[in-house]
């Protein structure tokens, strides 16, 4: 097996689009978004996502056949750009268990770092998701708070959030 994870580019975008819509079916009770939503997005949409500066979207590919993916990108709702999000982290079951995650982050906080104003990354998964809470906490995140929330699959559970400080706070 020789399994690589590369940063993904507009021209990626089928590849990109492939793989999310086949996580969202795999395993819905983990994302914070679904299927049905997603699979009604046109294609302008999926490329806008890997044109973005604010994000950074990585494919894990065994031997050219993309098998995972993962995403970062600045929240929205920050206006300063000071805090991005981990989102969209998915490997095919045959994947996982291979320390996969390890590369996955590493891309993830390397990508935040060389953000111009990145300065923490958040992360958040349902409380029951212990593969997440194990990764996020080797790779130096901090627990900060739960959320009582009601899933995209109908499921009723806490979501749980860590942060990890990537430089120091910006001086004005």
């Amino acid at each position: 097996m020789a399994v690589t994870l590369r940063r993904l580019t507009e021209t990626d975008w089928p590849v990109l689009k492939e793989i999310r819509l086949k996580a969202l079916q795999a395993d819905p009770g983990v994302f914070g978004s679904n299927y049905a939503a997603e699979s009604a997005y046109g294609d302008d949409v999926w490329q806008s996502w890997l044109a973005s500066r604010d994000s950074g979207i990585f494919g894990v590919f065994d031997d050219g056949r993309i098998v995972g993916m993962t995403g970062i990108a600045i929240d929205k709702m920050e206006p300063e750009k000071r805090k991005a999000v981990l989102w969209g982290s998915w490997l095919e079951p045959g994947y996982r268990g291979q320390r996969l995650s390890v590369p996955m982050y590493e891309a993830r906080i390397a990508w935040a770092r060389d953000h111009e104003t990145c300065e923490t990354i958040v992360v958040s998964h349902r409380a029951s998701n212990v593969g997440s809470m194990r990764a996020n906490q080797k790779h130096g995140f901090v627990f900060t708070h739960n959320e009582d929330k009601v899933w995209p699959d109908g499921g009723h559970e806490d979501n749980v959030y860590y942060e990890l400080r990537v430089k120091a706070a910006y001086k004005i």
